[in-house]
């Protein structure tokens, strides 16, 4: 029965066709990869923060072997791998790796052209609730609590300052009743507010960075004061609002880090009895403040 539907879908047809194409997994130690390279005579430049990058997760034990292939084109000339190849050597590690030989010599030109498969997927394929909100939030808590960045962008990262999807994955897997916990009452808060001054995922930094997991009620309470839902006039709160306000609506970002340092001293006026205040200020050049409890 099976060999007759085979046969009826031209299964054994397709399989008898020819390809100069061939594949094996190689073990590839740091000399086959300096042999492999040797053939590297028509590649992209190459970039020592990639290698630099992927030297790291090997030492660390973090490079993974998925299946993505060494690939050389018909003439043995390496088309991709060359970055993977140039970091075995570098960390003295060794993979097992597919090694594809003989495509189209034009085939480098079709590499790299689809979408790479972020973070936020990799969450979303193992079922976890607001993939891209906490694949986000976890982003910065890497970079500005971990990696201590000082960078005005909270979007933009060195790869110094980025975890790797499966990083992200252990990450979440590991804390994500309290993840999801600060998620849905940010997403609360930020519904019932008209004008949003600061992204979801910057909210949820922000909330965690002065609760750390388990926020307790004067916390949203003071991010609801940042977000206008109850502000009182001349104060750090309202202040901070009319700076964050005024920066939106005039298409004016303000710096993440500066952000940040505000609202810790925001935050501490504001548990301090939010006297009245009519300006406060921040260095960025300078460490953040420390947080009163």
């Amino acid at each position: 029965m099976r060999t007759e539907i085979l046969n009826r879908v031209g299964y054994n047809s397709l399989t008898k066709k020819s390809s100069n194409i061939s594949v094996e997994i190689v073990y590839i130690t740091p000399e086959i990869a300096k042999h492999y390279l040797t053939y590297n005579t028509k590649n992209r430049t190459k970039s020592d923060n990639s290698i630099n990058f992927l030297t790291q997760q090997m030492q660390k034990g973090l490079f993974i072997e998925n299946g993505e292939s060494i690939v050389f084109d018909k003439n043995m000339k390496l088309t991709d791998g060359q970055h993977r190849l140039l970091a075995i050597i570098k960390s003295g590690k060794a993979y097992h790796i597919p090694v594809v030989k003989g495509v189209n010599v034009k085939s480098m030109a079709t590499y790299d052209t689809g979408r790479n498969r972020s973070s936020a997927d990799v969450l979303s394929i193992n079922g976890y609730q607001y993939p891209s909100l906490i694949s986000a939030f976890i982003k910065l808590i890497y970079k500005y609590e971990k990696k201590g960045s000082k960078q005005a962008s909270a979007s933009s990262y060195s790869r110094t300052e980025v975890e790797t999807n499966q990083q992200i994955l252990n990450y979440c897997k590991q804390n994500y009743d309290w993840l999801h916990k600060i998620v849905t009452d940010v997403n609360t808060i930020y519904t019932k507010s008209e004008f949003k001054v600061l992204s979801k995922s910057n909210f949820c930094y922000i909330v965690y960075m002065l609760g750390g997991k388990n926020p307790n009620a004067k916390v949203y309470e003071f991010m609801k004061n940042v977000f206008g839902l109850s502000r009182t006039q001349d104060t750090a709160t309202s202040y901070l609002y009319s700076k964050l306000y005024k920066a939106k609506t005039k298409k004016e970002p303000l710096g993440f880090y500066w952000i940040l340092g505000m609202c810790i001293k925001a935050y501490n006026y504001f548990i301090d009895g939010n006297p009245s205040v009519r300006l406060f200020r921040f260095n960025v050049e300078q460490e953040l403040p420390k947080i009163n409890n």
